[in-house]
């Protein structure tokens, strides 16, 4: 933590040298702009110059420090602002008036004021915590019915659960004292004790100081037992046969602690040392940050970035953030993407023109660290949760069927500008209507469900699944040639059909078959689609349960 407050410290001092010697140049362009205006040929366009530098400064410099300096460009500013309004030029009290302004900035350059507490660490509360368990795959299994227990821990390695067997109290006790696990799932009736599994969790809460998740399984239905189950911090109880996906849920849900994507955080601003300043901040906190100090340059990183949340400064050359807002706000993909404005305005409805005009918030110049990044991780959270509510399917929370379409074009564009490989997977699971009319609709959405959790799990975070219909799945591999995308989903494949699924006392399995197509063999999404498509179709008629592979 020591080596990241000092590197902290080091960036910050780096951006207080960068901005003075970048202040020498901006004295200088005030000097030469006042000298030209006292020109009888000068324009307004030359006021407008002026009162931008002037601007810029008095947000910029309270942010990095420089507090004195920032305070005479605020009033200088001030003093700007209903002269730029008359869109004329200034008369010659005016002009003497701000001949003082620069001078009195002028002081301020010698004299900025710089305060040291910039150095000091931001609040590191809205970082995400990593789990820190090491063996947060490894499940304890206690069951005396050896059959079943095997049986257990062969479907739940099929979701990337390592199972450990033990027949008793003796064996579990001893193993969690040398290791503890992940999760505990626990019978509760043993030969000669029916509440043995209570005794024996009991005992280890006692052994042991960090919390284990705990999950009963027991051929009672009886309320006493749930009871005493949750007295002893039980997470879950399952009634005997039990629906290994339902355990799977629990587990993933007790378990898996994978730290989210970082929020992407694109920041427009055109002084560079602020820009920095904000994107060392928003890094520090744990979010990815891309910088463009050109606004007229915006357009060509937006679908690159493809960003959760925009900061944007309200005047800038070219183009203002107002305007820039309304530009973005014309294209469908970045109609919901949240838009924050920095500015050092403090005029109520320039605030409201840039809500109106496309903007989320305003925050005024200077920003304290703790409250930009504060606000930034709100903004940035609710936008992904109202964006996964409108691409995502609700019964498995993988893509919907537009959004798989979406991000298969974006890949596709991806890989030619790379020149890279991408196969694409149409996945079908078979005989699915039978399912549905032997074991009921709600065992045929367990079986989705199995599916596209044995999806997410087995497959790489840069793959892309998505749900494509009623029981078909596509499956997007970037950087994946045939051969390789054929030995992976036949592996899926395989662990499919060692999944029991459970319907009251009966227990099925259930195949998919699969058709893979790829880029650059076939050149667009709809090629591939239809080619990944076809290919199934050759592996339903050819007695399912297999993949098949097109060639062009």
């Amino acid at each position: 933590m020591a080596d990241l407050k000092d590197k902290f410290h080091e960036q910050m001092k780096a951006l207080q040298k960068a901005y003075a010697s970048e202040l020498q140049v901006k004295h200088r362009q005030i000097k030469e702009i006042y000298s030209e205006l006292q020109r009888s040929d000068c324009n307004v366009a030359l006021l407008q110059d002026l009162h931008r530098i002037v601007h810029n400064i008095a947000g910029s410099g309270a942010t990095l420090g420089f507090s004195a300096l920032s305070k005479a460009a605020r009033e200088f500013d001030t003093y700007l602002k209903p002269i730029i309004k008359s869109n004329s030029l200034p008369t010659a009290g005016q002009l003497a008036q701000i001949g003082a302004s620069i001078q009195a900035l002028g002081l301020s350059f010698e004299n900025p004021g710089l305060r040291e507490d910039i150095y000091k660490p931001v609040p590191m509360a809205h970082r995400e915590t990593v789990n820190n368990i090491e063996n947060r795959k490894t499940v304890f299994l206690v069951e005396d019915d050896i059959s079943l227990a095997e049986m257990m821990a062969v479907q739940l390695g099929q979701f990337g659960y390592d199972v450990e067997l033990f027949d008793g109290q003796e064996g579990v006790t001893a193993a969690v004292q040398k290791k503890v696990p992940a999760a505990l799932i626990m019978d509760i009736m043993f030969p000669g004790n029916d509440v043995l599994g209570f005794e024996t969790v009991a005992k280890i809460h006692d052994m042991i100081e960090m919390p284990l998740p705990v999950i009963f399984v027991s051929a009672s239905r009886d309320f006493t037992a749930r009871l005493q189950a949750v007295r002893l911090g039980g997470d879950a109880y399952f009634v005997k046969p039990v629906d290994i996906i339902e355990i799977v849920e629990v587990l993933d849900s007790l378990t898996y602690r994978d730290t989210p994507e970082p929020y992407r955080i694109l920041i427009v601003e055109d002084e560079p040392q602020l820009a920095e300043y904000y994107s060392i901040i928003l890094k520090r906190d744990g979010m990815i940050a891309e910088v463009v100090t050109d606004p007229m340059l915006v357009m060509q990183t937006l679908g690159d970035f493809n960003p959760d949340l925009i900061v944007m400064d309200v005047y800038m050359p070219k183009c203002s953030g107002l305007e820039l807002a309304a530009v973005i706000r014309q294209i469908k993909d970045f109609v919901s993407v949240p838009i924050v404005f920095l500015s050092v305005e403090t005029n109520i409805q320039t605030q409201l023109d840039a809500m109106r005009l496309g903007g989320d918030d305003f925050l005024t110049k200077p920003i304290q660290p703790d409250r930009l990044t504060s606000l930034v991780i709100s903004r940035a959270q609710r936008a992904r949760i109202l964006r996964s509510h409108m691409t995502c399917d609700s019964l498995t929370g993988l893509l919907n069927h537009s959004t798989t379409k979406l991000r298969l074009d974006s890949e596709i564009a991806r890989a030619r500008r790379q020149n890279s490989k991408i196969s694409f997977g149409l996945i079908d699971i078979d005989n699915f209507k039978n399912i549905n009319d032997t074991f009921g609709h709600y065992a045929g959405d367990q079986v989705i469900k199995s599916l596209s959790r044995l999806l997410m799990q087995r497959l790489r975070k840069t793959d892309i699944v998505g749900r494509y219909g009623g029981e078909e799945f596509a499956v997007i591999l970037p950087e994946t040639d045939g051969t390789v995308a054929v030995k992976v989903l036949d592996e899926i494949r395989e662990s499919f059909l060692k999944i029991g699924h459970q319907k009251s006392d009966q227990s099925f399995t259930v195949t998919f078959s699969c058709g893979i197509a790829c880029f650059p063999s076939f050149d667009n999404a709809t090629e591939l689609i239809n080619a990944a498509d076809g290919a199934l179709y050759e592996a339903k008629k050819g007695g399912r349960n297999k993949l098949i592979l097109t060639a062009q």
